[in-house]
């Protein structure tokens, strides 16, 4: 029986659509406490920066949130991930829109990880929130309208 996850490489996912606010799929690889221990890959679900280490992962078949996360096992298994306390990378995919260009939609993503990533680490009656920095790492074009970004997130609280 697995006790213990400690977790070496880590890539995050934002979820779509189904799942509350501020929730992602955390792909990782490191080590399992099992006889001995043993190398593991574990997707888990994260609410509000919090570990859900309980609750199996799921995403509905065929959307943006399962490529997503089959592409960040892939990373996770070329030695892709981090497992800083003060850091970590996320990937998201988007859709490329028409009147839209690909640095506006990297803008776009920047943005909306920045203000997630306030929201889920401001401290409980802080009147100051944490600083946060995303740099994308990395784009790749999917398909002919699909963009995929890893980025880096950075907080200092």
């Amino acid at each position: 029986m697995a006790k213990v996850f400690d977790a070496r490489r880590a890539i995050y996912v934002p979820a779509t659509g189904g799942h509350p606010k501020n929730t992602e799929y955390r792909v990782a690889w490191g080590y399992e406490q099992w006889s001995k221990p043993t190398a593991v890959t574990k997707i888990q679900m994260v609410y509000n920066n919090k570990i859900a280490g309980m609750l199996s992962p799921s995403y509905p078949d065929g959307t943006i949130d399962e490529a997503t996360v089959i592409s960040a096992l892939k990373l996770i298994k070329d030695g892709m991930g981090t497992n800083s306390k003060k850091s970590k990378q996320v990937l998201v995919r988007k859709a490329l829109e028409e009147g839209k260009s690909k640095d506006d939609i990297v803008d776009l993503t920047e943005n909306e990880l920045f203000e997630m990533h306030v929201e889920i680490n401001v401290k409980k009656g802080a009147t100051i929130s944490p600083m946060v920095s995303v740099e994308l790492m990395r784009e790749k074009k999917i398909e002919d309208n699909i963009l995929e970004m890893l980025f880096a997130v950075e907080i200092v609280n």
